[in-house]
């Protein structure tokens, strides 16, 4: 780890999710262009078997080799802004974290637990916190907490994978019932177009449920557009303004994206896409207010990115917003790689001040509760009644 003047920034990525490999990319992608003039990058790689550090993780054919060895495992602590080593069962302090920035796509990592445990660890966040996290994650709670805010989604039904095994007939006569076909089967808390499947007629319906199911005990089920184009657009907050991007309409190989249309050429944003999207100015400017809209009612902090379908007549749908897209989104701001690092620093510092603000509150209350508990059982005695 590197010493001096030079702040330590954390990057948290990998994740124990389907999405690992697509976090891996944006980790590295952000490991690489940090403005290494101002900040130390500094990985934090996340899998089933714990975290892990070191210098090796700057190069993605460190992961291509499905192996850890060359890097150390890792630890933060509550209460603690240091990054540690651990070493048969010791911990051993490697650098203080002056701010991180969480890469993670998908659960345990996208979902709200990065943002809490670098919350617990007392670490300013580049990234959105828990609620957007956690919101956002989840698809049908995110349609809630959307539609409360009077954004335009399309019709939509949650299916958990109990109801569905105990009566499919009554889940998939519900969903007859609500919308016509086709519809769109997602899991819930997933992304990167993983386990998503159309369906035309009742067993494909069948088909598409029990796949997702696969993914996620929890699905939703949409009205499926038939004359569409896909736009994105995103935003981020510095120096308390929010800057939202220009609009992309990235195009997809079939019905809709796919996890090859996206990923297919890995590191490279590959994906073929009109940048800005050849839609009417009005038709801009109103996804624009919409993506500052949910930023901004949603408290963010940190890069979001705004999936939207635009139907032939001009009707806008927001798809589902990511608190952790893609490279950041770095492409929707900047021109080249080379760009990025100036919005990566712009993001670091909007976390610092967002923590400096925080770190202002009161999270004392002087109260005499615990004077008058009981030593053991708070004044109340243990039943010995048990049922």
């Amino acid at each position: 780890m590197k010493k001096g003047n030079v702040k330590n920034v954390l990057f948290v990525f990998g994740g124990v999710s389907c999405e690992r490999d697509i976090s891996v990319i944006t980790g590295v992608l952000a490991l690489n262009c940090t403005d290494k003039n101002i900040y130390n990058p500094v990985p934090l790689y996340i899998t089933e078997n714990g975290c892990f550090t070191g210098d090796k993780l700057f190069d993605l054919s460190f992961y291509k080799a499905r192996s850890l060895d060359g890097a150390e495992k890792a630890a933060l602590l509550a209460g603690d802004g240091n990054l540690y080593s651990v070493k048969r069962g010791k911990l051993k302090k490697l650098c203080e974290i002056f701010c991180a920035v969480n890469c993670c796509h998908g659960l345990n990592g996208e979902d709200g637990c990065v943002a809490g445990l670098v919350r617990l660890s007392g670490i300013p966040f580049a990234s959105p916190d828990m609620l957007a996290s956690s919101v956002y994650m989840d698809k049908a709670a995110a349609k809630y907490y959307l539609s409360g805010l009077g954004v335009d989604i399309l019709p939509y039904k949650t299916v958990e994978k109990p109801a569905f095994y105990r009566n499919r007939e009554l889940v998939l006569s519900s969903v007859e019932r609500n919308m016509e076909y086709p519809v769109i089967v997602k899991p819930a808390r997933l992304g990167s177009s993983i386990g998503i499947k159309r369906a035309d007629n009742r067993d494909r319906l069948i088909e598409a449920i029990e796949y997702a199911l696969k993914f996620d005990g929890r699905i939703i089920i949409e009205k499926a557009l038939c004359d569409f184009i896909e736009i994105n657009c995103a935003a981020y907050r510095h120096k308390g303004r929010i800057i939202v991007s220009e609009c992309e309409n990235p195009k997809a190989g079939g019905d809709m994206l796919s996890f090859e249309d996206k990923y297919g050429s890995g590191l490279k944003h590959a994906l073929s896409r009109d940048f800005p999207a050849d839609i009417p100015k009005e038709t801009s400017d109103k996804i624009k207010a919409i993506t500052e809209l949910v930023y901004r009612e949603t408290y963010a902090c940190g890069v979001i990115r705004i999936d939207y379908l635009l139907t032939r007549g001009g009707e806008i749908y927001l798809n589902e917003v990511n608190t952790v897209p893609g490279s950041l989104a770095l492409y929707l701001f900047r021109n080249s790689v080379s760009e990025f690092g100036q919005v990566l620093s712009e993001l670091i510092e909007e976390g610092v001040r967002e923590r400096r603000d925080f770190d202002n509150g009161t999270f004392v209350y002087p109260s005499n509760v615990l004077s008058g508990a009981g030593s053991k059982t708070m004044g109340l005695k243990r039943s010995t009644n048990r049922r």
